[in-house]
């Protein structure tokens, strides 16, 4: 799987690394770890993607190694890379605002993710949907390599590893998963202190901003589906971030008989972000599909440029037919 990009990063000077709109800790830690890496094979890497950093993620980034996307600044850097790599989605519009300069690049494109969705993004392609989390190939890859690996690229791997695994508990963990985990622990991560980074940053406006959510909750389906709301005004008079959502689609699986639970948000410009989340065999990504989205079986999301209200209630209704076509008993 590796060989052919062995050869082209062995025969590469200078990188860049970036990863999808909206980064999590998979992203994020797996471009951190990319980033360490290579600068340890005395490469030129930059990691550069077109969402600031999460509050919650900025330890990964004490130096400001990661970059936010300026086009009078980084297109020229995009356009000379010899190659860029692409870490955590296979889709090109994902991308969003660096859409354009990374595909116009002629740059080696070299994508790395664990997810279903691919468009042809990367030239070279190392994809796994089997695997838990991009981190966990990326650690493959630098074994392959028979690389080192130091704290900083533990530390990163292991923000990646809880954060795609909701901390080792979805069903795409496997063993070996653990194990890495096992290592990167005798390298000197202190799990406590990484869940207290990602996990117990919330601000007193992040915790009134999910008791909206909470207090939103609406059951159907005789409560096999929950879904909830945020607006653009519960984000402005909680003075909390759209990056401050992560983790609250997860509330409406915690109630009793359900299945498959939705947030919608309402993004900065008026419109609509659906993240999807399910148990069992229900499965979120060949719905989120329909509509341009993707990700998981059990865990997909959906960006959609139209008006929110209006398309929240027309998303539900379509929600409740697939569900009750499929799962319904």
């Amino acid at each position: 799987m590796f060989k052919k990009i062995e050869r082209l990063v062995k025969t590469s000077k200078s990188f860049v690394l970036t990863t999808h709109l909206n980064p999590d800790g998979d992203g994020l830690g797996s471009e951190v770890a990319m980033y360490t890496f290579l600068k340890m094979m005395k490469k030129k890497p930059r990691i550069i993607n077109t969402s600031p950093v999460p509050k919650q993620y900025r330890f990964l980034n004490p130096k400001n190694e990661i970059e936010t996307y300026d086009p009078v600044k980084h297109d020229p850097v995009i356009k000379k890379a010899d190659v860029i790599m692409v870490l955590d989605i296979s889709v090109s519009k994902r991308l969003d605002r660096m859409q354009q300069a990374v595909m116009a690049s002629p740059a080696k494109r070299i994508c790395i993710d664990h997810h279903l969705d691919n468009d042809g993004l990367g030239h070279l392609n190392c994809v796994d949907e089997k695997s838990p989390a991009t981190a966990e190939l990326i650690y493959n890859f630098i074994k392959h390599f028979k690389g080192k690996l130091n704290l900083k690229i533990a530390q990163a791997l292991y923000t990646a590893l809880i954060t795609d695994t909701g901390n080792f508990r979805f069903n795409a963990t496997r063993p070996a998963t653990h194990l890495i985990a096992a290592e990167l622990m005798k390298l000197g991560v202190k799990p406590n202190d990484i869940y207290a980074e990602v996990f117990e940053q919330g601000s007193s406006g992040v915790m009134k901003l999910l008791g909206r959510a909470l207090a939103h909750i609406k059951p159907e389906c005789d409560g096999g589906i929950n879904w909830t709301y945020l607006k653009s005004t519960d984000f402005s008079e909680t003075s909390a971030q759209r990056s401050d959502t992560e983790g609250f689609v997860d509330y409406t699986l915690k109630i009793e008989k359900s299945n498959l639970g939705i947030l919608f948000y309402e993004t900065q410009e008026g419109f609509t972000k659906v993240s999807l989340r399910s148990k069992g065999n229900v499965d979120v990504q060949s719905f989120a599909k329909q509509f341009g989205g993707g990700g998981h079986k059990n865990a997909s999301g959906i960006t959609l440029k139209t008006p929110f209200e209006p398309t929240m209630t027309d998303m539900v209704d379509k929600v409740k037919k697939y569900y009750s076509a499929k799962y319904a008993k």
